[in-house]
């Protein structure tokens, strides 16, 4: 090696530090990535869309997950037993989720296996 070489820092037969460095550690490591970043948005899109299709009436059918739907529930009355004054309670919107029946079957059968 001559002495210019040493002096500056450079690694012998013209490789740099940097490049040792990316041989050693990958630049982009595509598992950590979908496990983090490509998974939370996909994830996040999908709730959205199911979301929106909901709030438009529209009932949400994944093949091998199951069924979203909305439903509204009945409105009902009570009475306050104390001064007597009626409350109307209910007629709120939920979301009703039914399970596909593959995913049942898959997971009812899978119990001793834990």
């Amino acid at each position: 090696m001559n002495s210019s070489a040493r002096d500056s820092g450079a690694a012998p037969h013209g490789r740099s530090e940097a490049d040792e460095r990316l041989a050693e550690e990958p630049v982009f490591d595509i598992a950590r990535a979908f496990q983090t970043d490509v998974g939370d948005m996909l994830t996040r899109s999908l709730c959205r869309q199911i979301r929106a299709a909901l709030l438009e009436g529209k009932v949400v059918d994944l093949p091998g997950v199951g069924r979203f739907e909305i439903r509204d529930k009945r409105r009902y009355g009570l009475v306050n037993p104390i001064n007597g004054v009626r409350a109307d309670l209910g007629g709120e919107r939920a979301v009703v989720y039914r399970p596909d029946r593959k995913l049942l079957r898959d997971l009812n059968s899978s119990r001793g296996d834990v």
